[in-house]
């Protein structure tokens, strides 16, 4: 039955990258770009595990795991760019500061050198079966706890999502992250789908509104900064 979960919230997810697509290719955008690695990125996630149901453990298995954790290290902190990137967009001025910019810019890279140091450069894939789902872990840990570089990521995404809700009435990047926050820490596996899920949907449809495809109600309207 989670296999099936999987599989279907694969599907969900390239659904929400398809619609992203093809709204980057009439509004081409880096920040975008960032955004649609991370959803297909998600849905290769949920799809590879589906299909240890298919592979059993296996080698096959194994190498259809190795680019999940590849992905979630080099391009999952670009969604803290993207989010600050929404706010250069919409006219926020201190997202426009060169300084606020680059800091951003060097703790998404930080986070990206710590993700490659765990899950590239120490990957060390063992198979693990739980409820009948079978996947490919990596069995280092620099720390013990959920993922630094995911979390950090989901609590800028958080913050710079509230920023948008206040300013110009748009909830649903901080929505999204806010699920993925509390979905991520929750044992239940369809709860963590709900949370990824929501914060693809979340992110897309936010880089949408940006591009002027989207209304919130009212009609967007920068506060002094």
């Amino acid at each position: 039955m989670q296999n099936i979960i999987f599989l279907v919230v694969g599907l969900i997810q390239l659904i929400i990258a398809f619609i992203g697509t093809r709204n980057v290719l009439k509004h081409f955008s880096w920040y975008a770009v960032l955004v649609l690695i991370v959803v297909y990125g998600l849905a290769y996630d949920n799809l590879s595990i589906a299909s240890g149901a298919v592979f059993g453990v296996s080698e096959t298995t194994r190498l259809l795991n190795v680019p999940r954790y590849v992905i979630h290290a080099l391009f999952t902190p670009g969604m803290m760019i993207a989010a600050w990137g929404i706010l250069r967009w919409k006219g926020v001025k201190w997202a426009g500061n060169r300084l606020w910019h680059s800091l951003v810019c060097g703790l998404a890279t930080a986070l990206i050198l710590l993700g490659s140091y765990v899950d590239i450069l120490n990957l060390t894939l063992v198979p693990n079966e739980t409820n009948g789902v079978v996947r490919y872990v990596n069995d280092f840990h620099l720390f013990r706890g959920p993922p630094i570089p995911a979390v950090l990521t989901i609590i800028v995404v958080l913050v710079l999502g509230g920023v948008v809700w206040r300013k110009f009435k748009w909830p649903w990047m901080f929505v999204g992250a806010l699920l993925m926050f509390f979905g991520a820490a929750a044992p239940v596996i369809l709860l963590q789908n709900i949370g990824e899920i929501a914060i693809a949907a979340g992110l897309v449809t936010t880089i949408i509104w940006a591009n002027g495809g989207l209304s919130a109600r009212p009609a967007p309207v920068a506060q002094p900064s």
